[in-house]
C-alpha cells in the first residue's frame, strides 16, 4: 500500500466525487482507488480482531474519511442522488463500499424519514457482518437523530416488539443516542419501551439492556430509580432485582441505598 499524501488522496477523492450522479462510473473509479490504497501487508487475526467475512480491501480509514468529506456537499444537497448511490454501493459485495454506504445515508436529509428507515431495515439482518452492523447504527442513524426523533422511537418500538434477539438489542443500541440527546424530552417514553424486558429480560440482552439502564441513570437518576422499584414490585419481575443490583454503581450514592433497600425487601418476600 503506498503512504496516503493528502493532496493526491484528495484529488482523488473530488475527482470520485465528480461521478455522485453516475453511480456504475462512481463505484468503477471506487474501486479503481481502494486497489490503489489496498493494504495487503495485513493478514487476518494480526490486529487482534476477528477478520471480517466480507471480502475488504483494508485500506485504513483515512481513505474513507476524505472520500465521504467530498461527498458530503453533494450527498446533503442532492437526496434522490445520493440515495440511488446508497443502494447502488450496498450492493457491492466489499466492506469499503457498504461502509461508504452506511456513512453516507446518515448525510441525506430525512425528508420523509421512510426513505432512510426503508434502507436501514433492509439492511440489518441477523446475518449482516458485525463491523456493518456497527457501521449502520453508528452512522446511517445521524439525520434522523438531528431532525426526525419520533421515527427512530417507532422504529424501535417496533423492533422490540419482535420475538428475534437480534431486533431486540438493535433496539436498544438504538435508544442510546436518544437518551443522551437533550432535545429528546420525553423521558417516559423510555421507560415505556423498556418496561417489558426490565422484568424478564434474555440472558443475551442483558448487557445492552445495562447499557440502557446506566444511560437513563446518567440522565435522570430519580425516575430511573422510581421506575426500577415500580417494576420490582410487579408480579412476574424475576429479573428486575438483578438489574438493580448490576447497576447500583450508575446511581448517586443516597439513591443507591434506597434501591438496594427495595431490592433486598422484594428478595425476602419471594
Amino acid at each position: 500500500m503506498p503512504a496516503i499524501q493528502p493532496a493526491l488522496l484528495r484529488k482523488q477523492a473530488a475527482e470520485l466525487a465528480g461521478h455522485f450522479e453516475d453511480p456504475p462510473a462512481f463505484i468503477r473509479l471506487l474501486h479503481h482507488l481502494l486497489e490503489f490504497y489496498a493494504d495487503r501487508s495485513r493478514h487476518p487475526g494480526q490486529t487482534g480482531a476477528p477478520p471480517p467475512m466480507i471480502t475488504s480491501y483494508k485500506v485504513r480509514p483515512p481513505v474513507l474519511r476524505m472520500i465521504l468529506h467530498e461527498l458530503t456537499p453533494l450527498a446533503t444537497g442532492n437526496t434522490q442522488q445520493g440515495l440511488a448511490l446508497c443502494d447502488a454501493l450496498w450492493e457491492e459485495p466489499y466492506l469499503e463500499p457498504r461502509l461508504l454506504a452506511a456513512m453516507l445515508l446518515g448525510l441525506i436529509p430525512p425528508d420523509p424519514p421512510a426513505q432512510i428507515l426503508d434502507r436501514i431495515q433492509v439492511w440489518l439482518k441477523p446475518d449482516l457482518e458485525f463491523t456493518l452492523i456497527e457501521a449502520v447504527m453508528e452512522n446511517s442513524f445521524a439525520g434522523l437523530q438531528r431532525e426526525q426523533l419520533r421515527s427512530i422511537v417507532r422504529l424501535i418500538q417496533d423492533w422490540l416488539a419482535l420475538k428475534d434477539p437480534f431486533y431486540k438489542q438493535l433496539g436498544l443500541r438504538a435508544l442510546l443516542p436518544l437518551i443522551e440527546n437533550p432535545e429528546f424530552q420525553n423521558m417516559p417514553v423510555f421507560y415505556r419501551l423498556i418496561q417489558p424486558l426490565a422484568s424478564s429480560v434474555p440472558s443475551a440482552l442483558k448487557p445492552d439492556l445495562l447499557d440502557v439502564l446506566a444511560a437513563l441513570a446518567r440522565r435522570s437518576p430519580q425516575e430511573t430509580g422510581f421506575f426500577l422499584q415500580q417494576t420490582l414490585a410487579m408480579p412476574n419481575s424475576r429479573d428486575t432485582a438483578w438489574l438493580i443490583r448490576q447497576s447500583l454503581s450508575a446511581f448517586p450514592t443516597e439513591l443507591q441505598q434506597t434501591l438496594r433497600t427495595a431490592e433486598r425487601q422484594s428478595t425476602e418476600h419471594q
